[in-house]
């Protein structure tokens, strides 16, 4: 596949599609420090094997594990190893590696060059690019972050072959996200796709999604407006994350929270009804299974009033207002959106248990 060429205000950078990521480890010299999920290094330890041990940071790939800790603990091993800003740091892993790489990037030596082998399909498909990271604090989700993007990126899809069927659908969540946000004939093709998990055409799925997110980001990079709408699904989305104490994983998280501010823009006469339970319909074969229930609807809707998007007691919300265009929608935190959001999960009750 063409290597995709992203636009940035604070340097050019490169995603490149490989048949094998250990052939790209032999552009990097011994100025290179690693930072390896160590489920991914287990895994792929063959191809691992040239690596000096002594300047690989294992990163264990939890949520609790995703704060500035962790950040401290890799700075100080890059601090005990001599890095210097000649050096390069490749960074293995998904979204919470890739987070913890960025700021500890950015931050040591007011920034060191970073390169990234995405390894789950979130992080191939959505999070490489862009360079927006964030950690958590005192058990807020992604409350501290900066903006530095990997100098390259590679992309191999075998490392699919390994992933749960919770982590494809991690993934899922964001290609869907896309699909609805591009032309139409992206989400006419996932419809018509008759193997979700695994998707042969997966590697055609994740370019086009980077694709449509590169668009976005060239435009709005630092996300003053355009870039809010990559945001559609995720307010009710990591909501639901943190409810569950992240016992839902976040692609399907996602895409239950686009199912949610769909339900929300057709009350809001932005799109209509039908549209809404075609996209319901393809949520319901594809990703799904079964009823994701909410014991206290009130409980999550207080933890929406802390998402970082909320000013004064406005939240502005990404939604559709036609097929294959998302607004910006601010809408006031008050009893009307409680109200909608507690008849969406009436009307939705048992929909998705097959």
């Amino acid at each position: 596949m063409d290597i995709i060429n992203i636009h940035s205000n604070l340097y050019d950078y490169t995603v490149e599609f490989v048949n094998d990521f250990s052939g790209k480890l032999m552009k990097f010299d011994d100025s290179t420090t690693y930072i390896i999920d160590k489920n991914v290094y287990e895994l792929y330890k063959e191809k691992f094997k040239e690596l000096d041990k002594k300047k690989i940071f294992f990163v264990n790939a939890v949520e609790s594990e995703k704060n500035m800790d962790t950040v401290m603990r890799i700075i100080s091993f890059f601090q005990e190893l001599g890095v210097r800003k000649n050096w390069s740091i490749v960074c293995f892993g998904g979204g919470i590696t890739q987070d913890l790489t960025t700021i500890a990037s950015n931050l040591f030596l007011r920034n060191v060059n970073w390169y990234f082998f995405p390894t789950t399909l979130l992080s191939m498909c959505d999070s490489c690019i862009g360079g927006k990271c964030g950690i958590n604090y005192r058990h807020i989700k992604n409350q501290i972050g900066v903006f530095y993007p990997p100098k390259e990126i590679f992309v191999d899809t075998h490392f699919l072959n390994t992933l749960t069927k919770d982590d494809y659908i991690n993934g899922w969540g964001e290609i869907l996200k896309f699909s609805l946000t591009s032309d139409e004939n992206f989400y006419d093709d996932l419809q018509k796709e008759e193997q979700y998990i695994p998707c042969p055409k997966i590697a055609e799925y994740i370019h086009r999604g980077l694709f449509e997110k590169k668009k976005i980001i060239e435009a709005d990079e630092f996300e003053s407006d355009l870039r809010r709408v990559l945001n559609y699904g995720h307010t009710f989305g990591h909501a639901l994350e943190a409810y569950t104490n992240n016992r839902i994983p976040h692609g399907t998280a996602v895409i239950w929270g686009i199912d949610v501010v769909n339900y929300i823009a057709v009350t809001e006469n932005l799109i209509s009804e039908e549209y809404y339970l075609s996209i319901k319909n393809l949520i319901k074969n594809a990703f799904i299974t079964e009823e994701i229930e909410i014991a206290e609807p009130n409980k999550l809707f207080e933890i929406i009033k802390t998402d970082k998007k909320v000013k004064g007691n406005v939240l502005s919300f990404a939604m559709l207002d036609k097929p294959s265009h998302l607004v910006v929608y601010p809408m006031t935190l008050d009893d009307k959106l409680r109200n909608l959001f507690c008849q969406y999960l009436e009307k939705t009750h048992e929909y998705y248990n097959h």
